[in-house]
């Protein structure tokens, strides 16, 4: 959701290898040996989201699973596409009744855990193997606890890129900008001109988080500081982590927005940029090959990171995040659903993924050099090296009722940089003494 997230809740990968009819069971993994895989008819029902971030997921899906019960004739998969706000509650109505999907989908870091931690889903990894899950793209960062993996990823979602029309600051006497100061100055030259620098819409408030990543990773070393202010060694009000506040507010001042920001929800703004009214927009990684291509390919756009506004080490370059599929509690044959993501991880499949997509599957094994566009190939291998996606390492409902609040205050000019940062500060100072739980899971996790 990643690129984008729902209020509570966000890689995929596959899993497990279990009997010897499988082409796609050629291993062992950690528990498929102690259990033939199933000769009885079953089915398996997967709860998904993900073509609004990269269309032609659903297509990829349909064509996988025909391919592995055509390999395992006794085995039915059905499948339901969710929508963005409707995923996790959804998940959680199936979590109350113990029953539904026995694959489901989850964006990466918090919106995996907190499943698990709630006891909802099968680690992945007891499952797959670990040379198997070695493979996976950032499974043991995002989804990695107390040595089990909860769920293996999927697709990379490069978060969150900047795309950028070079013909339109070319109209204007402009170019690329490469720090903050240079991007204001393209700010204050369009805006002059009633030309809208770059697009947002945070009326349904998941842009919010993306433009916290990507402006509040700058100032951090990594994800163990947010952590630390989650759990409370440090502060939202310190400045490594409200400084970002008032760039927010100078981008507002600067007039680098749309007027109806928050009027918009987020993919109606991105319409913008490929209309040719924005110079800019901030896409969904997996989704930003096909917003270039609209708008005419690498010849008129520029895919890259916010310019930097700190020399911190995050400054300048692209998070990263797995979306994942995980095996529910209750499914009665995890270890099918195990090898049916670890089917989904072959060569075929991840070519295939890339293919329907245009995005990046989650597994090391993905040839890059087959990626022909440069701006492409450039937006995979920066995910490879990537930053920590922050909004991934805070409560979603901190996210939600903090940063997607304030946000959307920032930029009306409601709330000051101060006052926000100090509202998130006590949001999570109340969220600490309701849920001791959680803070108690912060910690385990940050271990």
């Amino acid at each position: 959701m990643k690129s984008k997230k729902v209020l509570a809740i966000g890689a995929m990968a596959l899993a497990l290898l279990l009997s010897a009819c499988s082409s796609s069971s050629d291993e062992t993994s950690a528990e498929g040996d102690k259990a033939a895989f199933p000769t009885e008819d079953l089915t398996l029902n997967i709860s998904w989201w993900g073509e609004q971030e990269a269309p032609g997921a659903q297509k990829w899906l349909e064509e996988t699973i025909a391919l592995y019960t055509k390999e395992h004739p006794n085995v039915t998969i059905k499948h339901v596409l969710q929508t963005t706000d409707g995923l996790i509650p959804s998940f959680e109505a199936a979590a109350a009744a113990q029953s539904g999907p026995d694959i489901q989908y989850f964006w990466g870091g918090i919106y995996t855990q907190q499943p698990g931690w709630d006891g909802h889903i099968a680690p992945i990894s007891d499952y797959l193997s670990e040379e198997e899950l070695s493979h996976y793209i950032n499974a043991k960062v995002e989804a990695g606890f107390q040595g089990k993996v909860w769920t293996a990823p999927w697709y990379i979602n490069p978060s969150f890129p900047l795309l950028v029309r070079k013909d339109i600051l070319a109209d204007n006497g402009l170019s690329v900008p490469t720090n903050w100061d240079e991007l204001m100055k393209v700010c204050d030259v369009l805006s002059a001109k009633k030309i809208t620098t770059i697009a947002g819409g945070v009326k349904d408030g998941w842009f919010g988080g993306w433009i916290y990543s990507i402006l509040g990773g700058q100032s951090v070393q990594s994800q163990a500081d947010v952590i630390n202010a989650v759990v409370g060694t440090t502060k939202f009000t310190d400045p490594e982590h409200a400084t970002w506040w008032t760039k927010l507010e100078e981008s507002r001042d600067r007039k680098c927005w749309n007027d109806d920001i928050n009027s918009l929800e987020l993919y109606q703004a991105q319409q913008k940029f490929v209309d040719g009214t924005a110079a800019m927009t901030i896409t969904a990684g997996p989704d930003a090959p096909n917003f270039a291509k609209k708008a005419g390919g690498d010849e008129k756009v520029t895919i890259m990171a916010m310019p930097a506004w700190s020399d911190g080490p995050l400054a300048g370059k692209m998070g990263t995040t797995s979306q994942t599929l995980g095996i529910t509690k209750w499914s009665k044959y995890p270890q099918v659903a195990a090898d049916f993501i670890k089917f989904s991880h072959t060569t075929d499949r991840l070519n295939a993924w890339y293919a329907a997509t245009g995005s990046m599957p989650a597994d090391d094994r993905f040839d890059i050099s087959q990626v022909q566009s440069a701006s492409t190939k450039a937006l995979f291998e920066s995910a490879l090296n990537g930053a920590p996606y922050l909004e991934n390492f805070i409560p979603a409902q901190l996210d939600a009722d903090a940063v997607f609040k304030n946000v959307q205050l920032v930029l009306k000019g409601e709330v000051t940089a101060a006052e926000a940062a100090a509202d998130k500060q006590a949001i999570m100072e109340r969220l600490r003494k309701s849920d001791r739980k959680l803070v108690d899971n912060f910690t385990a996790w940050a271990k």
